[in-house]
């Protein structure tokens, strides 16, 4: 390089470092004078650091080393999606659900608001599972399936819950036509037994 710092047309490219071990890149025996290093490839699901940084190599046999967050070494951000929940049910009560969100390394639950939604930001890009929790609030309810979702980089992908509600006996109802059903019986038998009576007494009668 120049010496002013900066990457530019007239520096040259001296080499890429190889990984030694993972997470560790390195390369020897370079002379005197001013560098600047640059990532290349960031690990799978990171986000690929764009600045360049100036080393100075002035010491005999030191190792040097490179950070973009001092004393904690070369660090990549995580590449990171918004998730979006949306509640429907059939008799339009969406407010207060609770849903379980499961990834890698990830397990947390949420709670729809008012608008029946439920929006988290700062998902690291990867697979996901989608489920609403099973509590009073949805104890009426038939539960829907799981979904899986792929959270991808700066994107929001949404994804839309139903619940149905369960069918429930009318007892009273059932009970009002057992005991109609009941009566009716009781009074067709009551009067087949009138008409027997009043036929016998009718015969006798007659005969005498």
């Amino acid at each position: 390089m120049n010496g002013d710092g900066k990457l530019d047309k007239k520096d040259e490219l001296l080499g890429e470092m190889g990984e030694v071990e993972k997470g560790v890149y390195q390369m020897d025996d370079l002379r005197y004078g001013k560098y600047l290093v640059r990532e290349k490839t960031a690990p799978t699901g990171f986000v690929l650091d764009e600045n360049v940084y100036p080393v100075s190599i002035e010491e005999n046999g030191k190792t040097y080393n490179v950070e973009n967050e001092a004393g904690k070494g070369f660090l990549n951000e995580a590449q990171k999606g918004s998730l979006k929940i949306v509640k429907t049910s059939s008799d339009g009560k969406v407010e207060g659900f609770s849903f379980r969100v499961i990834g890698k390394d990830y397990d947390q639950t949420f709670t729809t608001d008012k608008n029946g939604e439920i929006v988290i930001d700062g998902l690291r890009i990867g697979e996901y599972t989608v489920s609403e929790v099973s509590d009073k609030a949805s104890s009426g309810y038939i539960l829907p399936a799981d979904q899986k979702v792929t959270i991808k980089t700066d994107e929001t992908v949404t994804v839309t819950m139903h619940n149905e509600l369960r069918d429930t006996p009318k007892t009273g109802d059932d009970f009002s036509l057992g005991l109609w059903v009941s009566l009716a019986a009781a009074f067709t038998l009551g009067a087949g037994i009138f008409g027997f009576a009043g036929y016998k007494c009718g015969r006798k009668k007659k005969e005498d």
